[in-house]
């Protein structure tokens, strides 16, 4: 576990890209998520950012990576999805731009890019943060060299709203992070019920890696058992249900093609925490899942998304 004192000699550096992706047309509908889920494993992270000033339909997509992106990749993905979309190109390869953060900028960028957050029970800082943390605030840090997936995003700081809503009337015992990534969900789990066990589930090895990093700069690595593969149908999923408690912070419509498999793996009367949709999208996400037999307890907005809470 590292010292809660950190200073600026405990962050590695990392080779920091940014992919600016200059596309030829409007993204809107179902595309931007379908091209995120497309390059979310060739990149550390990746962003989605409405146009408009509300909630409008007009979409930027950007990459961070660590080490120099591979461009004919990214385009080839890109390609791909316009195909499955039988739509004409999306952008050229020359229209993917990529330039390296220097190296003496890289500690701007991430206190620039991910100051501390605060919940209503969390405090959540990186290892860049020296300050103080506030009393009364559950600490959960997250490594600067992976910030990202770390409280910034809207669908994670629902997540972690809903997570809090359920802990006053609630205590969990069995958790599941599915497509866990950099483990938050997971870890403010065990935070918020420290009697729980958590299994978290990434199809990402490296999410994995991060996981268990995370896991262990918070103390919680003893009640954390993280694997890599493929959703639900990673063995270690049905070893350890059933679950009374779910998170999966992932897109659409993977959550609809999960939901058969949450249901199967979600004790009775146990509570699934779902995001990475839009305010759009909510009504097909919730239509999947009651006709599996679970019910809307809630939804945090935040913007134009949402995370919902179902009951079993």
């Amino acid at each position: 576990m590292q010292n809660d004192d950190n200073s600026n000699d405990n962050i590695i550096p990392h080779e920091l890209w940014t992919v600016r992706l200059d596309f030829s047309r409007t993204l809107s509908g179902e595309l931007p998520e379908k091209l995120s889920s497309a390059l979310e494993d060739v990149a550390v992270s990746v962003f989605l950012h409405n146009l408009e000033s509300t909630d409008g339909d007009n979409w930027a997509l950007s990459l961070t990576t660590l080490g120099k992106p591979d461009i004919k990749e990214i385009f080839r993905r890109i390609a791909l999805v316009a195909a499955a979309e039988n739509l004409p190109s999306l952008l050229a390869e020359k229209d993917i731009v990529a330039e390296r953060l220097p190296e003496k900028d890289w500690l701007r960028h991430v206190h620039d890019n991910f100051p501390p957050i605060k919940t209503d029970r969390f405090f959540i800082y990186g290892s860049h943060y020296t300050g103080e943390k506030p009393a009364g605030l559950i600490p959960l840090q997250i490594d600067a060299a992976t910030a990202f997936g770390s409280g910034e995003h809207e669908t994670t700081r629902g997540c972690l709203q809903a997570l809090e809503y359920l802990q006053k009337e609630h205590v969990f015992e069995n958790g599941l992070d599915m497509g866990c990534g950099s483990g938050i969900l997971a870890i403010a789990q065990v935070k918020l019920w420290p009697a729980i066990n958590v299994t978290a589930i990434d199809i990402d090895p490296e999410s994995v890696i991060v996981t268990d990093r995370h896991a262990t700069m918070n103390d919680v690595s003893h009640k954390i058992e993280a694997e890599a593969g493929d959703g639900y149908q990673v063995p270690l999923v049905g070893k350890n249900a059933p679950y009374d408690i779910v998170t999966a912070n992932i897109l659409a419509n993977p959550l609809i093609d999960m939901a058969p498999a949450l249901v199967k793996y979600l004790q009775p009367g146990g509570y699934a925490v779902l995001s990475g949709l839009l305010a759009r999208q909510k009504d097909e996400v919730v239509a999947a899942h009651e006709k599996l037999g679970l019910r809307l307890v809630r939804s945090e907005e935040i913007g134009e998304w949402r995370a919902l809470v179902m009951q079993k």
